[in-house]
């Protein structure tokens, strides 16, 4: 049998013997060198030449291969940063290069051997980088921690990420062609920390601490299975040299403007406004330290982070007072090992933390700041990672982690110990009981107006676990072509617990007709009580658990000179469980992979791709939480006529407990169906310019489906129960309406001509629509299937698209000068118009599709106009000095602008169907804000 019957033999068998998976990965974290050696005069190929790598980032001895019978070679597994390439042969001077290696890419180096280069001692190629990607069809990018450091950027990787072409932000978080913020997978020096619940990313890390950041979009080998991206961090190893990098970087409240805009979309700054904004500042400290502690074998890096940051709302509608300040402290300490022992074997330890507090943390300018809660949170992962470098034909890597979080949300009152804070003085318009802590007070809201009122509603503790272990094997070799096969396991336990109590134990929905405090009910006197009722929440506790294990195989196999197919295949399994024991979900699915490179041109500088490829979604703890018998809830309305005419509350319907859900044990697998076409063209040293198309379907997203209520036509009240009992229940399930469907084109130039500049562009042009908006009350699109009467209105653009998006990001250095700045532009995300739900006593009906509003007459279907967000344009600006000439010392001054042109674009409109609807009274784009840093690097 020969190789490349080995390979394929090993593919099936792991493939059939590991059937089940998961949709975690473990992510690449080096890079790899890869060409051909030959005689510039005859192009004949260089037989037995040796090729050495050596670099700062290599631990151990320099890496070193021969040229094969056709001169090609390959550096593997090579840690990102630059390398000096050494080709020698017996009896002639070397030929030397340079060339810049990137996470989870292939470096192609040529050398072309002539009597005029053996004269010259080094030649030097700057920053060699072809970023056409000859032999991998996946999208997206690398950002490095230079590049990052000439930019203005809110320091988290989350952020940075979304520099990159395809990536939209909701709430912060990136949205990846058309998937979810839930969709994404988080890894860190190979440990995912995709959370377990939320899944967004579990824990930050020390931004300096980040060597490099690998973002993919789309395209995605076997190893990855993601619906959504994957933000693959990398952090930091140590080197023989010892190294400092220390900083400071303020915001002083002073720095910042203060502008006071009116609600309305058309009104601007109100020059004359006499409103005392909250304060809106950040300090940001940073130590970082790396060096040996055995040199050539024993590697270290350590780092810590603290964060200091304030930011408030402008006053605006229904309550026009100032919100008291979001306040918040992080840490960020981090620790990484590597040992060598010896040129076969590499060991990496590495572990991080973030805990954080973090003080009225809704903000809302709908209620006071006794409705508001604090969070403490955080936790730890650490990640043990063994690889084998048996030969250039075969390594293995083994990774095994843990990751520990936990949060805790208390009413604001509660969370500092019964005392209420004062935020400035009591204003007369509102009743004591909002400038005082009482744990049996329980919440109000108006629904005339929107507003919120008395205690923070709960107290919850969360607490979530995962352990992780991923071996994966490397195994390259001729055979019909050259192959770089790759097979691993990748498996995942989790465990969630979670607490709830409410205060007062209840929650009111009150709706008297008059806004504000006025319109809520007294319980006790009956007073304002019309069209109120009581929603009463048992407090409880419950558990989750999930597993899932996965095999995948893939290879890029190299055909002919011009033309690399990657072929690929992974198998996923999960199981879930609730606080009872009962199997939640139970999935599997096969996710095929398959694409192609072809190197239109012969030179690698013109690249043609193609790729379809499936991921599957099989653990999700998600469906365990709320299908739970734990959570409770008994809805109570209003009723005049009770209690013998001197009104009360009598009973409604109930949720939740153990006739409260179902569960689908046919339920799909959620999945996503990609296929990518690209074309990449190199038109200067180190500069391509891309075109992608992208169609992607999201498809089975878990969802609630009610299947006990009867709804009348209208949609607005409950005339019936399918089993006679006055109860909500839900189904857990994958319905096939619960898809997304996006449509992309990514145009994207990307160059590092000279190590002075590097520029980054990309337009996007996108469609997103489907009624898949939400994922069982995590995303907030609206459950669709909670009121059949209203799921044909959930058809239409989901609240994630984006017409149009422009990025752009650029530096340039000079003696010591940086100068960069980022550009982003955005058209505006849709809304639809809520109206009022006399049942659910909420604001969940809509009367046009999704991302739409009626006019006045709403039976006229002409007038139904798109309801969208402004467009926004935010500009950051860079400018820092290095002093080393001056100093012979790495002394920086860094000065960033954010928001440099003040735009006062509102990022928020009010929706509901009440007096303020279309009023920005949700935030606009943060106001200009200046910030100075200080920089040290030994």
């Amino acid at each position: 049998m020969n190789l490349c019957q080995r390979i394929a033999f090993f593919f099936v068998t792991l493939t059939f013997a590991f059937a089940p998976s998961v949709v975690f990965a473990v992510g690449e974290q080096n890079g790899r060198i890869r060409g051909t050696v030959t005689e510039a005069e005859t192009g004949a190929p260089v037989t037995g030449a040796t090729v050495t790598a050596s670099g700062p980032n290599l631990i151990g001895p320099p890496q070193q291969v021969t040229t094969h019978d056709d001169g090609t070679y390959e550096l593997i597994e090579l840690p990102p940063g630059p390398y000096n390439i050494e080709v020698s042969y017996v009896g002639v001077k070397p030929i030397r290069r340079r060339v810049v290696v990137l996470q989870g890419e292939t470096s192609p180096l040529n050398v072309a051997w002539s009597a005029e280069l053996t004269t010259t001692e080094v030649t030097e190629v700057i920053e060699e980088r072809h970023l056409t990607r000859p032999d991998t069809t996946q999208t997206g990018t690398v950002l490095s921690s230079d590049t990052e450091a000439k930019l203005a950027t809110q320091r988290t990787y989350t952020d940075v990420a979304q520099q990159v072409a395809g990536i939209k932000s909701d709430r912060g978080l990136p949205v990846v062609k058309g998937a979810n913020r839930l969709s994404n997978r988080y890894l860190v020096d190979g440990m995912d920390i995709t959370d377990s619940v939320t899944n967004n990313f579990a824990t930050q890390v020390n931004f300096d601490s980040i060597a490099s950041l690998e973002v993919l979009t789309g395209g995605m080998e076997a190893q990855y299975n993601a619906l959504g991206g994957v933000i693959n961090v990398n952090t930091a190893t140590g080197s023989d040299e010892l190294h400092l990098d220390t900083s400071l970087y303020v915001n002083n409240q002073a720095f910042s403007a203060k502008p006071i805009y009116g609600p309305q979309l058309y009104q601007h700054e109100e020059p004359f406004a006499t409103i005392q904004l909250g304060p809106n500042q950040g300090y940001n400290a940073n130590f970082n330290v790396s060096g040996p502690l055995i040199k050539h074998k024993l590697w270290y890096s350590l780092s810590l982070e603290y964060d200091y940051a304030q930011s408030s709302l402008q006053p605006a509608p229904p309550l026009n007072v100032q919100h008291p300040p979001r306040t918040e402290h992080d840490f960020h300490p981090r620790l990484k090992i590597t040992y060598a022992p010896s040129a076969k074997h590499r060991l990496t330890l590495s572990g991080s933390g973030d805990p954080a507090i973090v003080f009225n943390r809704a903000q809302s300018n709908s209620g006071l700041g006794i409705t508001e809660y604090g969070q403490t949170q955080g936790g730890a992962f650490g990640v043990l990672q063994w690889d084998y470098f048996h030969s250039q034909n075969l390594s293995t890597n083994l990774q095994t982690g843990f990751n520990y979080n936990t949060v805790h949300q208390a009413a604001m009152c509660e969370f500092l110990g019964g005392h209420f804070v004062n935020y400035g003085p009591k204003d007369a318009a509102y009743s004591d009981k909002n400038y005082q802590c009482d744990r049996n007070e329980a919440q109000h809201f108006n629904s005339v107006d929107g507003t919120t009122w008395y205690q923070g509603s709960q107290n919850n503790d969360d607490k979530r676990y995962t352990a992780q272990f991923d071996p994966s094997v490397s195994v390259r070799g001729k055979g019909w072509g050259e192959h770089d096969a790759k097979f691993g396991l990748q498996t995942r336990a989790v465990y969630h617990t979670f607490s709830q109590h409410t205060l007062g134990g209840a929650t009111y929905s009150d709706g008297n007709g008059a806004p504000l405090e006025a319109g809520l009910c007294d319980p006790t006197t009956g007073m304002g009580c019309t069209n109120s009722q009581v929603t009463y929440y048992p407090s409880f506790t419950d558990h989750a658990f999930g597993f899932g294990i996965g095999a995948f195989a893939q290879d890029r196999w190299k055909v002919w000179k011009r033309l690399t197919v990657i072929p690929g295949v992974r198998v996923d399994y999960g199981i879930t469980n609730n606080t009872a024991r009962q199997t939640v979900t139970e999935s599997w699915g096969i996710g095929p992979r398959l694409g192609f490179a072809l190197d239109l041109t012969g030179d690698q500088k013109t690249i043609f791709t193609g790729y379809y490829g499936r991921a599957n979604e099989t653990l999700n703890l998600l469906p365990s939480i709320y299908a739970d018998p734990a959570s409770t809830s008994t809805t109570y309305r209003w009723d005049p006529t009770a209690n013998n005419g001197k009104g009360g509350y009598v009973f409604k319907y109930a949720t939740g407990g153990a006739g409260g859900y179902k569960l689908d044990p046919h339920a799909k697998t959620p999945h996503t169906d990609e296929v990518t076409l690209g074309i990449n063209r190199e038109f200067f040293r180190n500069s391509v310019v891309s075109l992608n198309y992208t169609f992607k379907k999201v498809a089975n997203i878990w969802s609630e489906v009610e299947i006990n209520q009867i709804w009348d036509p209208s949609g607005q009240r409950v005339v019936g129960y399918v089993n006679g009992q006055p109860r909500s229940v839900l189904l857990y399930t994958t319905p096939d309406l619960a898809y997304r469907i996006y449509h992309g084109i990514d145009l994207v130039v990307e160059s590092r001509p000279t190590p002075h500049w590097d520029f980054y562009a990309a337009y996007t042009l996108s469609w997103l629509y489907g009624p898949g908006s939400d994922e069982i009350h995590t995303v907030g699109g609206g459950n669709a299937f909670a009121n059949p009467r209203q799921t044909n209105f959930y058809y239409g653009y989901l609240p994630e698209d984006v017409r149009h998006n422009v990025k752009i990001h650029a530096s340039y250095l000079f003696h010591g000068l940086t100068v960069g700045g980022n550009v982003t532009y955005a058209t505006g995300n849709p809304l639809t118009k809520q109206y009022w739900n006399q049942f659910t006593s909420s604001y969940g009906n809509r009367r046009t599709p999704q991302g739409t509003t009626p006019a006045v007459n709403i039976n006229d279907p002409t007038s139904i106009a798109a309801f969208r967000t402004p467009d926004t344009v935010v500009i950051n600006l860079r400018a820092s000095y290095d002093f080393h000439e001056q100093i012979h010392q790495h002394l920086i001054v860094i000065a960033d602008l954010f928001n440099a042109l003040n735009f006062d674009t509102p990022t928020g409109l009010e929706n509901r169907d009440i007096p303020t609807f279309a009023a920005a009274n949700q935030s606009r784009l943060s106001p200009l804000k200046f910030q100075l840093a200080a920089r040290y690097l030994f």
